[in-house]
């Protein structure tokens, strides 16, 4: 079997690793990049433009469309020689160069764009959430299916080595069956800066990220990364979701500023997840990840994993390796410039160009945004619901 081979074997079952990088360099200098358009050039569009700068014999931005000039310019100034466009239909119509896009725009657009790509025969990288309503996922999912092109979910946090890690431990079953999640999002309030929406029933332009039209929900921002990466952990189908939340703080916007959520699983498993936006300087605690199994407890801690068994009073810590470069890793660019970013776009590479599933597929990226819509009307009508209580 060719290096190559085990190569891809290996991105099929493990989710992808930096190595990918090493391992094709050969194979990227007999390929021309891949052409990207991309569509929302805000904040974490300058993350990904900075990525991209890492990766330029893999990628080629060669368009970029935004109605907002100023983040149009900006963007410009990462991508030299990219042409730009206010409108991104437009851009779809003219432009034949383009091999795959990549959709950066406020949650509610995803569906539009995402779709109307697909009718240009392009694949798609979709930022998360991939919708803010299960039907519009289900539009997505249909038109990348008609199109023959794939879909792939812009989860990166299943990228951090601390998640592959634990995701690869406890299918090996290190800790026994996992019985109980405890995790949290405690976070600081959006960017202020955002761009801002005129809302048509009352005229005001407001952050997108303040509406429920726009966004959806405030979990579905961010704290839909952690339930995301859990979903993926615990590999169980959802049966209950509960929730209560509101605005403690923040309270002249729709979205809400806290929650607490909890997930049963139909295999029994149970998942507890807390979310604040008024909590900037939480600490270490800020994003805190506890899986407890039949047989043990296993979390980050201390830059590693600790896994304490129930038989032993010792407690074992395996090591977490981070192979991104360190240019990916600087964190100075945009909204999270990151080293889980950059793997993505070697996974995304890969599935383009080597034909390979996406690592984040359509499928359970609509899962996780019903798990969160569901924990979002949980907490308005003060109900338990079930898997069913929204589409399929």
């Amino acid at each position: 079997m060719s290096d190559q081979t085990d190569r891809r074997a290996f991105l099929k079952t493990a989710g992808v690793s930096v190595l990918a990088a090493g391992a094709s360099a050969l194979e990227a200098q007999t390929q021309k990049p891949i052409r990207l358009a991309i569509v929302g050039t805000g904040a974490r569009a300058l993350a990904h433009l900075a990525i991209l700068k890492l990766l330029p014999e893999r990628f080629q931005v060669v368009a970029l469309a935004d109605p907002t000039p100023p983040n149009l310019a900006r963007a410009a100034g990462m991508a030299p020689g990219a042409a730009t466009y206010s409108d991104y239909r437009k851009m779809l119509s003219e432009r034949k160069d383009i091999d795959a896009v990549v959709v950066i725009t406020p949650s509610f657009l995803h569906a539009e764009v995402t779709v109307a790509v697909f009718g240009q025969g392009l694949p798609v990288l979709c930022e998360k959430p991939m919708a803010t309503r299960v039907e519009d996922a289900n539009r997505m999912i249909e038109a990348s299916h008609a199109a023959g092109k794939p879909l792939y979910i812009g989860f990166q946090k299943r990228f951090q080595p601390a998640a592959m890690k634990m995701h690869e431990l406890a299918a090996k079953g290190e800790i026994g069956a996992i019985q109980f999640v405890s995790a949290n999002l405690f976070r600081g309030d959006w960017n202020p800066l955002g761009w801002k929406y005129t809302d048509p029933k009352t005229g005001v332009a407001t952050n997108w990220r303040y509406l429920t039209f726009t966004e959806g929900s405030a979990l579905l921002e961010d704290g839909i990364h952690e339930l995301d990466t859990l979903n993926w952990i615990l590999n169980a189908p959802v049966a209950r979701v509960m929730a209560s939340g509101g605005n403690n703080v923040f309270k002249q916007r729709e979205t809400v500023d806290n929650a607490a959520v909890i997930v049963d699983y139909e295999n029994g498993a149970r998942l507890s997840f807390d979310f604040s936006l008024f909590a900037p300087n939480a600490g270490p605690g800020s994003r805190r990840m506890v899986l407890i199994g039949s047989d043990g407890v296993m979390q980050p801690e201390n830059g590693k994993i600790s896994i304490r068994s129930r038989a032993s009073q010792a407690v074992r810590y395996v090591d977490l390796v981070d192979d991104a470069p360190a240019a990916a890793r600087e964190g100075n660019v945009g909204s999270a410039m990151d080293g889980e970013t950059y793997k993505q776009y070697l996974a995304f590479a890969e599935t383009v160009r080597a034909g390979l599933p996406p690592v984040v597929a359509a499928e359970e990226g609509k899962n996780v945004i019903k798990l969160v819509l569901l924990a979002e009307k949980s907490l308005r009508t003060r109900r338990i619901l079930t898997w069913h209580d929204l589409p399929a």
